[in-house]
């Protein structure tokens, strides 16, 4: 009897742990690499090269001219996008330029890539007739932007309840910003404070500065877009050089 008991359990056991790897697999969980790690990218993000060129509205009666979209949801395209060129294309300036329907295909393949790493020189997107993303953006920006909503992921533009009244850990935060950097892997950071049911601007995290402490950070919505960030380990939350209205929190997108 006990023998059969223990073998039922067994069963279980094994039932609940392959139940355990499916849920993983299909979540897109890694099995193989440690939590945290990251394959090291080629070289640092250089923001006057990976950033995009600051789009203007496209001409139009001032009249009928609508806003554009907000800062926050904007920003958090914009560093969608200049993060997967980051991590997927490679440019040739010498080569002849797409035509506009192979442009299209190339901007969707590089953004539908995974964001979790960085694709390897030989598999890397290649756009051809442009020096890099700043000089791509400066001609077809609007198509950036527009295809980059197509591929975003909408849950991150949500009201924040869950976050905006539970804890931050900013030395956790802190740890992974800097172990991403290290391995030329720039993150995106959403900004939040307590108690406030919106993100209030998105960053992308690409360098350390003060032992770790303090971040550089591309805001692609923002006029000047190289900001630094800041952790207080007093009161565990973040500062924004260009935001004065006191400590934030934030989540990092991956």
């Amino acid at each position: 009897m006990a023998k059969q008991e223990t073998q039922t359990n067994m069963h279980r056991l094994l039932s609940f742990a392959g139940q355990s790897v499916l849920v993983c697999l299909l979540m897109g969980c890694s099995l193989l690499r440690p939590a945290g790690s990251l394959a090291p990218g080629p070289r640092a993000f250089d923001i006057a090269k990976d950033g995009l060129e600051k789009l203007a509205p496209p001409p139009a009666p001032v009249a009928t001219r609508e806003p554009l979209a907000d800062p926050a949801l904007r920003g958090w395209a914009d560093a969608q996008v200049a993060r997967q060129f980051f991590l997927h294309a490679k440019f040739e300036a010498a080569a002849q330029p797409p035509t506009t329907e192979r442009r299209l295909a190339l901007v969707l393949e590089v953004l539908r890539r995974d964001a979790r790493e960085a694709s390897d020189e030989a598999r890397r997107v290649v756009v051809p007739g442009y020096a890099n993303l700043r000089e791509f953006s400066r001609l077809h920006g609007h198509l950036l932007r527009a295809e980059s909503w197509s591929v975003c992921e909408c849950a991150s533009r949500a009201p924040l309840l869950s976050r905006a009244f539970g804890m931050f850990d900013g030395a956790a935060a802190v740890m992974q910003l800097n172990a991403a950097v290290a391995a030329n892997q720039p993150l995106i950071v959403q900004l939040y404070r307590q108690h406030e049911l919106r993100y209030q601007r998105s960053l992308l995290v690409v360098a350390s500065r003060e032992g770790g402490k303090s971040f550089v950070a591309y805001d692609p919505a923002a006029g000047q877009p190289v900001v630094e960030l800041t952790y207080n380990a007093d009161v565990g939350k973040f500062t924004v050089s260009d935001d004065s209205g006191g400590a934030v929190s934030l989540r990092v997108a991956r």
